[in-house]
């Protein structure tokens, strides 16, 4: 292997750990949206748009906001308001519940349904 065969192999491998996250972050993000489930029905937006929605839920209204490429919970009126302290999500998959309220946010897409780790 020359000199010139080291240099080539080096100019490839870094552009493509370059590249690479560059090209993982776009790709999810354009397809994904936001799932909101409720007692009254299902609601599905887009996680790019910038919005806040209303939600009805068993106990009282939710208000979820979309904003950024992430939804949140900003408020709930269940007893303990986990939902809210869940803080935003962002990736395909990630799940943001209000239990009381029966209310689910939940972000789908193109790797919704792939695992996060699988243990033997």
């Amino acid at each position: 292997m020359t000199r010139a065969d080291r240099l080539i192999i080096a100019v490839i491998a870094a552009l493509a750990l370059v590249a690479w996250p560059l090209m993982s972050a776009t790709a999810g993000s354009e397809s994904a949206s936001v799932v909101i489930s409720g007692p009254n029905g299902q609601t599905v937006v887009p996680l790019s748009s910038d919005a806040e929605y209303r939600i009805a839920g068993a106990v009282s209204d939710l208000v979820v906001r979309v904003e950024g490429g992430s939804v949140r919970v900003v408020e709930s009126d269940c007893p303990d308001r986990t939902c809210v302290r869940t803080g935003a999500i962002s990736a395909p998959g990630d799940v943001v519940a209000c239990v009381p309220n029966r209310v689910v946010v939940r972000i789908g897409g193109e790797h919704a349904d792939e695992f996060d780790a699988r243990i033997r």
